[in-house]
């Protein structure tokens, strides 16, 4: 039975943002080993995923989508800062945390191919590389310790995600 996943994610095209590769920046393409996501791979590991990935110059301000849009696609800070927030009950906009360089985003929403859970803003200029689900499928098929590697530290990383938050949260129960 095929896997149903929701429509195209169409924020970085209406953003109108110029993508570019990696390859011709090799200052950028060294930021990649500082991903927390990536931490596993090794040198020739890197340059193929790096070549499976478009990076996009993000104006301050500029909202790279938004809670409860469709998703394809996950991120990685390569420069500058994004905010992440999430609705409340009067569907006002609750800053959550910050990420800097190194700190990856939609990795949920690209794994389950559910709506965004939270919004993402560039807080200043920002440099974000971005790997498609597409991609992501062609890594599994061409080389699939790459996505293996990749998988098993976004589940470690949101595994920590998830034991934080329990540990914050353990004090509003009854």
């Amino acid at each position: 039975m095929p896997t149903i996943m929701p429509a195209d994610d169409h924020s970085l095209k209406t953003l109108k943002l110029e993508a570019f590769d990696l390859a011709g920046s090799p200052a950028l393409r060294s930021k990649l080993e500082t991903s927390e996501a990536l931490s596993e791979l090794d040198g020739s590991e890197l340059l193929h995923l790096a070549s499976l990935l478009k990076v996009y110059q993000v104006p301050a301000g500029t909202q790279i989508f938004k809670e409860g849009d469709s998703a394809a696609y996950m991120g990685m800070v390569l420069d500058g800062r994004l905010i992440v927030s999430k609705r409340n009950e009067e569907a006002a906009g609750k800053p959550l945390y910050s990420m800097a360089a190194g700190k990856v985003f939609g990795e949920m929403a690209m794994l389950d191919g559910e709506p965004r859970s939270a919004t993402v803003m560039a807080a200043v200029d920002s440099t974000i590389a971005v790997l498609s689900r597409d991609n992501f499928e062609k890594l599994c098929d061409s080389r699939p310790i790459i996505a293996l590697k990749l998988l098993r530290r976004i589940g470690r990383l949101l595994s920590q995600r998830l034991r934080r938050v329990s540990g914050l949260l353990v004090d509003y129960l009854p």
